[in-house]
């Protein structure tokens, strides 16, 4: 397996294990496998962005709690249907819906 291989394999098993009703953030997911594979939110980014299509990709956002325009409508029906607190924005409360990663999942 390759080292980015491995990493698209840490990335998916974090966002697998993010609850319902819950979120984390691409910077939040970078800072939990930074000390095996280096990287940052972008790195997270791309893995979702390619891989994640299978993932309930809705559950990671921005440091801001937003998530791309082009995914709203999704993500908004996603958001009703498992409780996830936001604001009246529209982009979650991380405050109540913020998920931490642990640091390194084996």
């Amino acid at each position: 397996m390759t080292d980015r291989e491995a990493y698209v394999e840490a990335v998916l098993r974090i966002v697998e294990q993010i609850p319902r009703g819950q979120v984390t953030t691409y910077g939040a997911i970078a800072d939990a496998l930074f000390d095996e594979f280096g990287g940052g939110p972008r790195q997270v980014g791309s893995v979702m962005a390619r891989e994640g299509a299978g993932m309930p990709w809705w559950r990671v956002v921005r440091a801001d709690g937003s998530l791309p325009a082009s995914h709203g409508e999704e993500a908004r029906q996603a958001y009703l249907e498992e409780g996830t607190p936001r604001r009246v924005s529209g982009a979650v409360d991380l405050r109540r819906a913020m998920w931490l990663p642990p640091t390194m999942i084996p």
